[in-house]
């Protein structure tokens, strides 16, 4: 009994750190002291322990984070070539672009065309390949047959099994709806603009599944535009939290990969509308302004779907930009290794004992170190910022639970022989008294029956007719 109990809270004293275990072990007793969702780093070990940090109700965005946006309108005056805009159209805004100084741009407007003309088509293309970074929109959804993945959606995802949490929750996509839609070259990554699977409700998907890699919404690629992060550097775990980073801003997720905070409207830094360009002077963009410029479709005819995006799209990148709704965090070390071993010791120790008693003691006696265990547990992170070891001792209370009760189990008694009974004799028919010659034969049935009678007067001491007992004077 020692020994065992010993031995498996040793193992998961040394295993268990770090582990999913572990760190739902510790999750779940921080839900007694705050409130998820909850931004948890470190593996639980003596040199990383666990860091603890919070979400609050509701992020404080900061209108300074808020993207300059430039607005594709409904171009009354005729301005453009055709309405919707053209791709000759679309070269020109984006040429002024960087003729204002831009060298990173968004484009939130979904560039597709039934009918385009091919000389409009090569002068977008030679426009947007002269930024230094673009990022692209494009809805997708799931159809019956997967599409290959475009390039730019390839470069700005990452394979599956680097996401934590259950990634079968992930919404599924593997083709864009729309044909021909123009996401850039080398340049350029690509993100979603909404998806088909979630348009029903309120809540922002920041991320979805194509086939075995994950791609991400277009705001949170402009954030990474932004600050010039790379898309494989972001830490994701489902249902808790989204880094963008090792230093950047960190925001909570559902187990859908969803925005799961509730969104304070922000306006644009600024709005410059489209046709303004055209003859726009070069101090039309403010002194100071965050790059990416982001060009937004706020046309009435546009599908309402996009009318929603682009309304939205300030408030989302904002949000996404700031660690305002992140609460202080806080470490939660572990104890000295001696100090645990001595923990673990007394445990096994009172817990061989315990097993020792009659049911209904060492029953109470089990309950008794599992209340004393939890409780110690919840105390010491809410209140003294430690992690004690209660899964190794919840380890050897179990080891030790199950032994005492093999041992209190009654041995089971070998079941009774059962006597072998004897073979009857068999019985002969009787036959005539005579054989034949007019001598007179006893049948097989008086014959047995005098057997049965010398054995009864032999057991009674009876003697037979005809003797006389032997004389005891007789030498």
């Amino acid at each position: 009994m020692l020994a065992g109990a010993a031995a498996a809270s040793f193992v998961c004293w040394i295993a268990l750190p770090g582990t999913s275990f572990d760190r739902l072990a510790f999750t779940a007793v921080a839900r007694g002291f705050a409130n998820p969702p909850f931004f948890l780093t470190g593996d639980g070990s003596q040199s990383h322990p666990w860091h603890l940090g919070a979400f609050t109700s509701k992020i404080h965005t900061q209108n300074r984070l808020a993207p300059m946006v430039v607005s594709l309108g409904d171009d009354p005056d005729g301005v453009f070539q055709s309405s919707p805009p053209s791709p000759i159209d679309l070269a020109v805004i984006l040429t002024n672009f960087q003729r204002l100084g831009a060298k990173k741009s968004a484009t939130a407007t979904v560039l597709a065309w039934d009918n385009p003309d091919p000389v409009g088509l090569l002068a977008l293309d030679r426009v947007l390949d002269r930024f230094d970074s673009l990022v692209m929109a494009a809805p997708l959804s799931r159809g019956a047959v997967s599409e290959p993945m475009p390039p730019a959606f390839r470069r700005a995802s990452v394979p599956l099994e680097t996401i934590g949490g259950k990634r079968s929750q992930l919404p599924m996509v593997n083709h864009i709806p729309l044909p021909g839609v123009i996401l850039g070259k080398d340049n350029a990554m690509a993100g979603f603009q909404s998806l088909d699977s979630e348009s029903g409700t309120q809540a922002v998907p920041l991320l979805a599944r194509w086939e075995d890699r994950v791609v991400f919404a277009f705001p949170l690629l402009v954030v990474l535009q932004r600050l010039d992060l790379p898309v494989t550097g972001m830490e994701i775990r489902l249902g808790e939290y989204l880094k963008l980073g090792s230093n950047g801003p960190i925001v909570p997720i559902d187990c859908y990969g969803r925005l799961i905070l509730s969104l304070k409207p922000v306006a644009s830094s600024a709005a410059i509308p489209a046709a303004a360009l055209i003859d726009g002077g070069d101090d039309l963009f403010p002194k100071q302004w965050l790059s990416p410029v982001v060009l937004r479709d706020d046309r009435s005819a546009a599908d309402p779907s996009t009318r929603a995006f682009s309304k939205k799209l300030p408030t989302l990148i904002a949000a996404l930009a700031s660690d305002t709704g992140l609460t202080p965090a806080r470490d939660y070390p572990r104890l000295q290794s001696a100090a645990e071993l001595l923990l673990l010791a007394l445990a096994v120790l009172a817990l061989t004992a315990i097993s020792g008693l009659p049911d209904f003691p060492r029953v109470l006696g089990f309950l008794a170190i599992l209340w004393g265990g939890l409780t110690a547990q919840f105390l010491s992170v809410g209140f003294a910022g430690l992690w004690l070891p209660g899964l190794p001792v919840l380890a050897a209370l179990t080891w030790a639970w199950a032994i005492s009760c093999l041992i209190a189990l009654p041995p089971v008694a070998p079941p009774p022989a059962m006597p072998v009974p004897l073979p009857p004799r068999p019985v002969h028919p009787s036959v005539s008294a005579g054989d034949g010659r007019g001598h007179a034969v006893d049948s097989p049935i008086r014959i047995h029956a005098v057997d049965a009678k010398r054995q009864s007067d032999d057991t009674l001491g009876v003697i037979p007719e005809g003797t006389m007992p032997p004389s005891p004077h007789r030498n």
